[in-house]
């Protein structure tokens, strides 16, 4: 267990070093004031498991600096130990008000530190438990509710549901615009549903939405995730939609920014992107049925997710990750 003290007293830290370490199971780290442990904690990587503070330091006192660390997200459930030479019943309140978890009287008992300690430990490794507990469980339900069909809402700007673009083209004003209807799929999404938890899943999609918008940075688009790995949008102009151009930057992004930790997958997905018809003139109304019947099209879909490919993309995904690791 990691441990941080701060006391101004040489002769308890001489203390803390002396037992401590004996243990042959804490890591501890000494330092005289407030600022010091803060400059510390600031600077290490790995948080501490246990903090030892003395009520009364120079500058800043002890029950000061415990309420700064309640009020750090790395050290809201951590024990904090007070150490006081007081037995004044409003001090112990004014700590224990600012997150105390516990206390030791000085002088230092070596049976009761060492209790308070281990007692100390004991509540990290519960709070540890008892979070990993909460992740797991996140992470089942978020699975549990999460299919591979459903339209997710995404945190990307720009990026909405069908419904959404439906609306957009329905509130168009009345007249003839040039656009070009477009699909983007992800292919082998629905293995990559099967292998890997609910938010690499997650982020499987927004990285490709993520990318998808930066590919069609300076046109005027519209975008939206429709479920089954499958995205469909709109680029306005009179310019024909270059699809090779396009997917050639979506992929230079994608592969720019992949994260093989969040993704669960050592590689990004391929992806397909095709114009929905050669049509280049349309009405916001004749837009919407268009997309719609593109939607609707069982064949198109049942060829993005034919069970056969699948399966056989499902199994070189599995192979390409335990051979990553």
């Amino acid at each position: 267990m990691r441990i941080l003290a701060v006391d101004d007293d040489p002769v308890i830290l001489d203390i803390l070093e002396e037992c401590l370490p004996n243990e042959g199971q804490h890591e501890l780290v000494c330092c005289g004031s407030a600022e010091e442990a803060l400059a510390i904690t600031q600077t290490e990587e790995r948080p501490f498991d246990c903090l030892l503070l003395d009520i009364m330091l120079p500058g800043v006192d002890g029950i000061t600096l415990c309420d700064q660390y309640r009020q750090s997200a790395a050290y809201r459930t951590t024990p904090i130990i007070m150490i006081t030479a007081s037995t004044a019943s409003e001090l112990m309140e004014a700590a224990f008000r600012a997150g105390a978890t516990d206390f030791l009287c000085k002088p230092l008992d070596l049976i009761e530190l060492r209790a308070r300690i281990n007692a100390a430990g004991m509540l990290n490794a519960s709070l540890h438990r008892e979070q990993e507990a909460r992740s797991t469980l996140e992470a089942l339900s978020e699975k549990l509710h999460l299919r591979f069909d459903e339209e997710i809402a995404l945190d990307v700007s720009g990026v909405g549901d069908a419904l959404a673009l439906e609306n957009a083209l329905l509130r168009m004003p009345e007249g003839c615009y040039a656009m070009s209807l477009f699909s983007l799929d992800i292919v082998g999404l629905r293995g990559i549903h099967r292998a890997v938890p609910a938010p690499a899943f997650r982020h499987h999609i927004e990285a490709v939405a993520e990318a998808a918008v930066e590919g069609l940075e300076g046109r005027a688009w519209r975008l939206a995730y429709v479920g089954s790995g499958r995205f469909v949008g709109l680029v306005m102009g009179r310019m024909r939609l270059n699809t090779g151009d396009v997917l050639s930057q979506i992929n230079a992004s994608l592969a720019l920014s992949w994260d093989e930790a969040a993704s669960g997958t050592p590689q990004p997905p391929v992806l397909r992107l095709n114009t929905i018809t050669d049509q280049r003139l349309w009405s916001g109304l004749s837009a919407s049925d268009a997309l719609r019947a593109h939607l609707e099209n069982n064949d198109t879909l049942s060829e993005l997710a034919s069970e056969d490919s699948e399966n056989a993309l499902f199994d070189r995904l599995e192979m390409a990750i335990e051979g990553d690791h």
